[in-house]
């Protein structure tokens, strides 16, 4: 296994600034199930960066510390920061394609924020993702239903099942689409086009 091979997964939904009263240092807070974390500018930063910067950025730890140089940000606070919020789980370390993908997918469940707007016009094989019939985000077929349908899966392991039962049911016979294992690779794979805008976001999985 690469260390390129190791994505990194964010966890939480931010829910902006809160400024503490007497003009004391302001907090960026971040929601996970029904906690709320608060985190300085600098390690709000780093979570941020592991969302990905556009839609071909599939941040790893390397990549990450290097694009917080860029942004003024010393590399051992990155590569620390990155090492807090693992420990914390607002970060996870997954292997799309590993065993560490199925237990992230067990504990997790992805939420949509977007409107689902069908088929591109100019490209139909993608489907296209964003606001009042303004898209934001394209992706593929096995993507967007895994994410059409996240809020009704208590978890994303449930979800990429129900997607590829689906699949199969209505004549689909890509192994990508219809064998679950390789529906969830492909979504931890290409998720950060839909984290980068804000189209979606983890959270743990839903209690039953």
């Amino acid at each position: 296994m690469q260390k390129d091979d190791v994505l990194l997964l964010p966890v939480g939904h931010d829910l902006g600034v809160l400024y503490a009263e007497g003009g004391g240092e302001r907090r960026q807070q971040v929601r996970v199930g029904v906690e709320v974390v608060e985190l300085a500018d600098r390690d709000f930063a780093v979570w941020l960066l592991a969302h990905g910067t556009d839609g071909e950025d599939r941040p790893t730890r390397g990549s990450l510390v290097e694009k917080a140089e860029k942004l003024g940000l010393a590399a051992d606070q990155a590569d620390a920061a990155v090492e807090r919020f693992v420990a914390e789980k607002l970060l996870f370390e997954v292997v799309p394609d590993g065993e560490s993908a199925i237990a992230f997918a067990e504990g997790h469940q992805l939420v949509p924020l977007m409107h689902g707007l069908g088929p591109d016009a100019d490209e139909p094989w993608l489907q296209t993702i964003g606001l009042l019939n303004q898209p934001v985000v394209q992706v593929s077929n096995a993507l967007y239903d895994v994410w059409a349908w996240s809020s009704l899966a208590p978890q994303l392991w449930t979800g990429c099942h129900d997607a590829a039962m689906v699949a199969e049911k209505i004549g689909v016979t890509s192994p990508e689409e219809t064998d679950p294992r390789q529906v969830l690779a492909g979504v931890l794979g290409n998720v950060h086009a839909l984290l980068c805008v804000r189209a979606a976001y983890f959270d743990r999985k839903r209690p039953r």
